[in-house]
């Protein structure tokens, strides 16, 4: 038999069984006792007989959406991303659409609604209170993101869920994007910058210049993630994966130089300002440097990541390594070449080190001295 009730906080009335061993719950949408034993019992009903007459529960994309989350994204490093493309899904498309409703036609509004919304892109220039928001229309890769979302949910909702779920052709709905951002800088331009930089913000370029991380893994970057002995950095990158992915980079000598110098301990934050933890957001100083060094231009910290990766396929670094030393989410495609070794990973930060030479003046660190830190860190 099934059981009616009102979830604590919530007007509206639910409804739970037990089938094949599952407990099964759902939200039937109104707050009238009457009508929700009708729907309670009807609900009820359809459960029981849809092994027989192949008929299948659908759920509005509010009550997928929530289950999408607490089964699959909040475990994942990109859950916060995942709730807020999911807004936008339950804005345009409505709460309680079944899943059923969502066909082509459905999708292709989402998409021609969602491409004219205009989204905030960060304060003006401009300072005191006439300063405004500055916007630009939503661009097709954001639009293909959330897109993406529905798709995993209603293909997990059909399969998984064993519930009723629309035909979509989503390749037909996937709009052009270009080939991304490929700004980079110079071997002297980064001297330039390096030279006007602050102190602290020193070591964080240098790395990632070097590695090709990501801000928050360069800025988070702890000291038990880096073994000098072994010369590399190991740290976890957004993936779908829960927990994410683990990320071996190798330490070029100009990074290594670097972490020298900082006196390495056995854990904590390595990049620090006044004695504490340098926070993510450097977009100010990192522009004043560029304007001292008198670079012009739209450089994001992200750049600094198409750098490394720019100054490794000028040398020669073949395609496959370089997406493996920035762990690019695509990095699965690339593991049927794994006649390829580890020491390739180190010719390829090694080919940074040697477009650093001269824009760091100090002394490599020699093996010894590289032992010596490491018996001093333990």
């Amino acid at each position: 038999m099934y059981q009616l009730y009102k979830r604590p906080g919530s007007s509206s009335w639910w409804v739970a069984w037990t089938q094949d061993g599952h407990r099964v719950r759902r939200s039937l949408r109104t707050d009238d006792e009457d009508t929700a034993k009708i729907l309670a019992a009807d609900k009820y009903r359809r459960a029981l007989i849809s092994p027989i007459t192949g008929e299948k529960e659908t759920i509005p994309l509010d009550a997928a959406m929530g289950r999408y989350v607490m089964e699959v994204a909040r475990f994942q490093s990109s859950a916060a991303t995942t709730k807020y493309q999911g807004r936008s899904l339950l804005r345009i498309l409505k709460r309680g659409t079944l899943l059923l409703a969502i066909d082509d036609a459905a999708v292709a509004r989402f998409k021609a609604t969602r491409r004219g919304e205009r989204a905030r892109r960060g304060k003006s220039p401009k300072k005191g209170r006439g300063s405004v928001q500055m916007e630009r229309l939503v661009s097709n890769a954001t639009v293909n993101h959330e897109i993406s979302l529905l798709r995993r949910v209603m293909k997990r909702a059909a399969k998984d869920w064993n519930l009723a779920t629309g035909e979509v052709d989503w390749q037909h709905h996937m709009l052009p994007v270009s080939d991304g951002n490929t700004r980079w800088l110079t071997v002297d331009q980064v001297t330039r910058v390096l030279a006007v930089s602050p102190k602290h913000m020193r070591g964080p370029l240098i790395a990632a210049f070097c590695t090709g991380l990501r801000a928050g893994n360069t800025f988070r970057l702890d000291w038990s993630q880096i073994d000098l002995g072994a010369r590399s950095i190991t740290v976890k990158v957004k993936s779908r994966k829960p927990g994410g992915k683990t990320l071996t980079v190798p330490i070029a000598q100009p990074l290594l130089v670097e972490l020298a110098n900082l006196a390495p301990k056995e854990e904590g934050r390595v990049f620090l300002y006044r004695g504490r933890p340098i926070k993510t957001d450097t977009r100010r100083a990192f522009l004043t440097a560029l304007k001292k060094a008198g670079i012009a231009g739209k450089f994001t910290w992200h750049d600094l990541r198409h750098t490394a990766a720019s100054w490794m396929r000028q040398r020669k670094v073949p395609l496959d390594i370089i997406q493996q030393i920035l762990g690019h989410s695509d990095i699965k495609l690339t593991m049927r070449y794994a006649h390829i070794g580890k020491a390739s990973h180190v010719e390829a930060v090694a080919a940074i080190g040697d477009a650093f030479a001269g824009v760091t003046k100090a002394e490599p660190a020699t093996t010894a001295e590289v032992i010596e830190l490491e018996r001093k860190k333990a």
